[in-house]
């Protein structure tokens, strides 16, 4: 071991650490164990107390204070922020729904698509807030969000990071402004757990909507990942594709306080509270959906494609059927009906 490189001694050592700190890829429920759930607390809040340490050394407390002193505003609008390729087939329907239940605007970078989906935003441009970016080459997601909080770090926005197989879902109707507008003003950052919804069996990609066709998901007690709300002024940099390193406190959408990202693999993890706001997760689809998913490549690094099919099996969770999905697929054909009249 002492006569490796020291890049091959940290490589080794990480290694040797994961395996010790964190479960394997497919074990997705909670162990009962108090001791491992003490060994995750420490493990976050020593990796938060180091996250504030970094954002001091890279941005000094002037500058921390000046983007503290800024987020004033209370009234905030609310922006998605994506980066595409080929969604044709759902960016339609993805954008509709997020329309219907309140979203202010969308960012969305498009990653060298070659199907209609600049016809589909172009579309919905007339009747909400749009700014689009061609966006080319490989491995981009980190650059396109970094690009966005920066063109976007003196408008005072909330801005929520997802996907087009993910979509915000409000817990019994909560209103999503009002709830934004319920956390105190130091909160830089919110973190909301995935709800994943399985393939319903589908073999072939059906016809007709996404929310209509995947009705079942997994229940509450299988650990899922989280997406996250940030105020653009408080981030210090985008650093995966579900958590930013920010300036201010970090919370769960029941306002919990969070040092650092909960992972989900690490020792004595636990599933997160769905009190107000969740994010369905459409992972799975179809059989044909996901094979076409891992031919697109991975936008986060499309060298190492982490999509396999035995991913597919960990995600395929049908456990529960979604009651309320006739709600939302309501809002969209009132949605869909009233851009009609508008067009009239």
């Amino acid at each position: 071991f002492i006569f490796i490189s020291i890049d091959e001694r940290n490589e080794c050592m990480k290694k040797i650490l994961k395996k010790i700190l964190f479960k394997k890829n497919d074990d997705r429920n909670s162990d009962k164990s108090l001791i491992k759930l003490a060994l995750n607390k420490l493990l976050s809040t020593v990796m938060g107390i180091g996250l504030i340490f970094q954002n001091y050394l890279d941005w000094r407390p002037k500058r921390i204070y000046q983007a503290k002193k800024s987020g004033k505003i209370i009234d905030r609008k609310l922006y998605i922020l994506a980066i595409i390729k080929n969604e044709g087939n759902y960016l339609d329907e993805w954008i509709y729904y997020h329309r219907a239940i309140g979203v202010d605007g969308f960012i969305i970078y498009d990653n060298e698509s070659t199907d209609n989906s600049k016809a589909i935003i172009d579309k919905h441009s007339q009747f909400i807030d749009i700014d689009y970016h061609f966006f080319p080459g490989k491995s981009k997601q980190i650059e396109a969000y970094q690009d966005a909080i920066e063109k976007y770090r003196e408008k005072q926005i909330w801005i929520l990071t997802i996907d087009v197989d993910e979509f915000l879902r409000p817990i019994n109707d909560t209103d999503i402004k009002t709830w934004l507008q319920s956390f105190p003003k130091k909160v830089s950052q919110i973190l909301v757990p995935w709800t994943i919804y399985g393939s319903a069996n589908h073999v072939s990609r059906p016809a007709g909507l996404v929310i209509e066709n995947y009705p079942y998901h997994s229940n509450d007690q299988f650990i899922t990942e989280y997406k996250s709300f940030v105020k653009p002024e408080l981030v210090r940099k985008a650093f995966m594709g579900h958590f930013y390193k920010t300036i201010g406190k970090i919370v769960s959408e029941s306002g919990k306080k969070l040092w650092y990202y909960p992972y989900v693999l690490l020792v004595g993890s636990r599933p997160s509270s769905k009190n107000f706001m969740t994010i369905n997760h459409y992972y799975c689809k179809s059989v044909e959906d996901f094979e076409e998913k891992i031919k697109r490549g991975d936008v986060f690094d499309y060298e190492k494609n982490l999509r396999n099919f035995n991913e597919f099996k960990i995600q395929d969770k049908n456990d529960i059927l979604d009651v309320d999905v006739s709600h939302y697929i309501d809002k969209i054909t009132n949605l869909k009906n009233s851009d009609a009249m508008k067009k009239s």
